[in-house]
Order: C-alpha cells, then sequence, then structure tokens
C-alpha cells in the first residue's frame, strides 16, 4: 500500500490488521503538507492520544491535520450550530445523548448546508477503527464522503464496540460505500520490535479466530507465556501479580498493558490498588468524575468533607476513611492531643468553609499523604481540574465542569494515558506496548474478536492467564 494510492483515492478502504503498518501509512498521509489539515475521526480518545503522540514525535506540523473522535467531531458541529442541529437529552444519558448527536448532525450534513464550511476546512478525510461505526456513524461517514475525498481503515476482527447499536454489514454495507483499494499484511509491529516469530504468529491466530478455530497458546513459547488460572482468587491474584512483577523485573524500561475484563470495572480497579506499578485507564464517560463532581455540589460543612474522602477512596490507597474522619471531627470538636496533620487541616477547612478553593487544596493534600499512591491519575487528575475550572468559571457548577473537562479530553485525546497500565479491550484497543498480560482468556465478554484485539497489543511478549491450553 503506497501513499499514492490514498492521496488519488476519492472514496475507499483498507484493511488493516493490528500492527500491520496501519498509523505509520496514516502519519506518512498527514505529513504531506496541503493548504487545509486532513481531518483523521476515529473511536476513543486513548487511540486519539495515541495518533497524536505519534506525530508529535515525527514532528508533523499540527497545521497538517484535526484529529479527534467521531462523536467528538459530531458535538463540536452540533454545537456550532444549535440552531440547526437541536439536541435535547444530556450527556449524562449517553445511551440517548450520542445517537441523536449522530442523527442530527447527519440530518444537517445531508441538507448540504455546511459542504463549502467543510471543504474550505479540510482537504480530505480518513477514518480508523471503521470496523466499530454503528449504523449511523457509518452514515454520517458516508454522507462526508459525498463532502470530502474519504479513505477508511478498519478489520472486522476488531469489532468490539458493537454493543451500541446495529452494525453495518463488513461486506454488503461498508464495502459497497468504500470499495476496497488495500490489505494489510506485513506484522510491522513486532518485526520493528525484533519479535517477527511472534508477528507471524499473530496473523496466523487471526485468521484462526476468523474461521472459528481454536488456537493453541502453546504454539510460540518464545513469545507467548501461559499460565493456569486456578480459580481461587487469592491465589490468581498473588500469580498475575508475580507475573506482571517479573516481566517488568525483566524489562525495566519496557511499557506494558495489562487486559482486564470488559464487564467488571471494579476488579480492574481492585488490581491497581493493590500493585504499586500500575494505573488504571479511565473510560471516556468519566462518570465516576461527573458523579463526585455532583457530590460536591450538593454537600457542604463535614458530609461535603467525608465525600471528599470516600471518593479519594476509590482513586488512591492510604486514604483510611475511618480514623480520618473521627480525626477530622475530634480537631473540630477541640478534643485532639495531636496537632492536625496538613492532610487533616485541609478537610477541616472544607468542613468549616466549602468552598471550591478549599475542596481543591483537600484533594491536593490527600494525594501528598505519606504512603498514598493514586492509581487512578487519570480519573484523580480530571477531577482536579475540573475543580480548578470551577473556581475560575464560578457561573457554573463542578459538574458542569466536569463535564466540560470530559469533553475537551474526549476532543483532544487524553494525553496522560500511563506507560504501565490496567484496562479492557474497550480501553486499550489502539494502543500497543512492549508486552501485555492477559488476566482470563476465558472472561465473560472474551470472544475471538475481543480476543485477537487482546493477542495484539503486546510487540515483544504476551503473558496470558487461562483454564485451557486452547482459546476461545
Amino acid at each position: 500500500m503506497n501513499l499514492e494510492t490514498i492521496l488519488d483515492t476519492n472514496r475507499g478502504a483498507i484493511v488493516a490488521p493490528a500492527g500491520c503498518g496501519k498509523t505509520h501509512i496514516i502519519t506518512e498521509t498527514l505529513s504531506v503538507n496541503n493548504t487545509k489539515p486532513i481531518l483523521v475521526l476515529t473511536h476513543t480518545t486513548a487511540g486519539v492520544s495515541a495518533l497524536k503522540k505519534r506525530l508529535r514525535k515525527l514532528s508533523v506540523p499540527t497545521s497538517n491535520y484535526v484529529v479527534t473522535t467521531i462523536d467528538g467531531w459530531a458535538l463540536r458541529i452540533a454545537n456550532s450550530f444549535p440552531m440547526t442541529c437541536p439536541v435535547h437529552h444530556s450527556p449524562e444519558m449517553p445511551q440517548l445523548f450520542y445517537p441523536e448527536i449522530r442523527q442530527t448532525v447527519l440530518r444537517l450534513l445531508n441538507t448540504g448546508s455546511i459542504s463549502d464550511i467543510l471543504q474550505s476546512s479540510y482537504s480530505r478525510l480518513l477514518v480508523d477503527e471503521y470496523q466499530d461505526c454503528d449504523v449511523n456513524q457509518h452514515n454520517l461517514i458516508a454522507s462526508l464522503s459525498n463532502i470530502l475525498p474519504t479513505v477508511i481503515f478498519g478489520d472486522p476482527m476488531q469489532c468490539i464496540f458493537n454493543f451500541g447499536g446495529p452494525m453495518p454489514d463488513w461486506g454488503s454495507g461498508v464495502l459497497k460505500q468504500f470499495p476496497l483499494i488495500g490489505e494489510l499484511n506485513t506484522p510491522w509491529r513486532w518485526n520493528n520490535a525484533g519479535a517477527p516469530l511472534l508477528g507471524r504468529w499473530i496473523l496466523e491466530t487471526r485468521e484462526a479466530l476468523k474461521q472459528g478455530t481454536r488456537v493453541d497458546l502453546r504454539t510460540c513459547p518464545a513469545h507467548v507465556i501461559l499460565h493456569q488460572l486456578t480459580d481461587v482468587v487469592r491465589t490468581d491474584i498473588t500469580n498475575q501479580h508475580n507475573a506482571q512483577h517479573s516481566i517488568l523485573n525483566h524489562y525495566p524500561t519496557d511499557s506494558l498493558l495489562v487486559i482486564g475484563s470488559s464487564m467488571d470495572e471494579r476488579s480492574r480497579h481492585g488490581y491497581a490498588q493493590g500493585n504499586s506499578r500500575i494505573e488504571v485507564v479511565e473510560p471516556v464517560q468519566l462518570a465516576s468524575v461527573t458523579s463526585a463532581a455532583s457530590q460536591f455540589d450538593d454537600n457542604t460543612g463535614v458530609a461535603l468533607s467525608a465525600s471528599i474522602l470516600q471518593v479519594a477512596s476509590t482513586m488512591m490507597t492510604n486514604v483510611e476513611m475511618a480514623t480520618t474522619s473521627k480525626r477530622v471531627d475530634s480537631i473540630l470538636n477541640r478534643r485532639n492531643r495531636t496537632p492536625a496533620t496538613n492532610t487533616e487541616q485541609a478537610l477541616c477547612n472544607v468542613a468549616i468553609n466549602s468552598s471550591r478553593s478549599n475542596i481543591l487544596a483537600a484533594l491536593q493534600h490527600l494525594e501528598l499523604k505519606p504512603g498514598t499512591r493514586v492509581y487512578r491519575k487519570g480519573a484523580y487528575n480530571a477531577l482536579k481540574d475540573s475543580l480548578a475550572l470551577s473556581i475560575t468559571s464560578p457561573t457554573i457548577s463542578i459538574f458542569e465542569a466536569a463535564s466540560a473537562v470530559r469533553e475537551r479530553l474526549r476532543q483532544q485525546g487524553d494525553q496522560r494515558i500511563p506507560n504501565r497500565a490496567i484496562g479492557s479491550t474497550l480501553l486499550l484497543k489502539g494502543l500497543e506496548a512492549d508486552h501485555c498480560m492477559i488476566l482470563d482468556a476465558q472472561a465473560r465478554g472474551m470472544n475471538a474478536n475481543h480476543l485477537y484485539v487482546a493477542l495484539s497489543r503486546g510487540a515483544k511478549t504476551i503473558t496470558i492467564f487461562s483454564r485451557d491450553v486452547y482459546i476461545p
């Protein structure tokens, strides 16, 4: 697949298995100077962040591109044309809000009233991870392709965002609209990492999973490390932590993605909480942040101080909620025998004066408390950013500030994706690391597509915990 094919195509599709050079082709395309930027749309903020990181590393001028999520772009259009794109639902009801955004922007595109604006704003459109488009997103991109030259990149075997509504059929729907112009088949991710055997194994595994054939995890022993799950929770967690420490001790400067359950967010938090070298990748919805912001809006005094402690306890270790609450009560009632620590005094300040500045100070002091470790830095930083925004914009609520921070991260991509992180296939898709570790190959929802996405994250090694030597 060469660059000229993409630049000469008015409407086309490229099938792009994981790690086969898709991002390289996209960055090459964006490196070409145009009078107008190329619009690049994808699905997740993690994907946006990963692409922007690559573009910065290659010093591609920011004037060459606009990179954002499909829904983030649609929301920007709806906000730019509120009279013609009325939206009645709130982002706090995402199952209604985002379908409505897609449909109302599609109607606007189909009128042709902003075609000139789009053509004067962008030179062409590239859409990444197209297999995850639902019917509404597909229709929106199809409409955009009548306005801008469009090339889509996708892989049906990586279709995992298929729970939000009907999906277009890849053959009769997607490729009918966007004729196939190429398929990538060189496993560059693994070749470049010095693991060509693993790259070939990944491509062979992809084909086997596509055909419905079970895969023997023992067939690439140099790079695929298999561990038996015992179904004794404490034993399995200990073994998983030991396996992770072994990877990081052997490769102290390498990156690692730990892939946990897509169905159980708390289990991922629990893993990171008990592990000092892993942080959590947060869902784009940041529901825990907006929920915390709402609590901070609704509470005052001692109740607010308690709320801060409760929220912090879900994002960092060693909060000592019960002990700290007793100390705050004792200090407020002048019964304390020992002086208040900085953290305790900050919480007392909140109880006395529930100002937003005091809330932010309490959050800042909590993370500086000796023995604490923030294992959900993405959420905690977003929460502090929300407080900071609400301080500089006192007419909005903390909840409204949190919603604004969430949408900014959705638009820009979260630049704070950690080097060693735990997430689900849904959150880590589009990211790559030197090593990946799958905590449960038979977890609920871990079908052939999710398995392929999980297996293809690691460039040098894959560590798998499984009840069986065959998957799925």
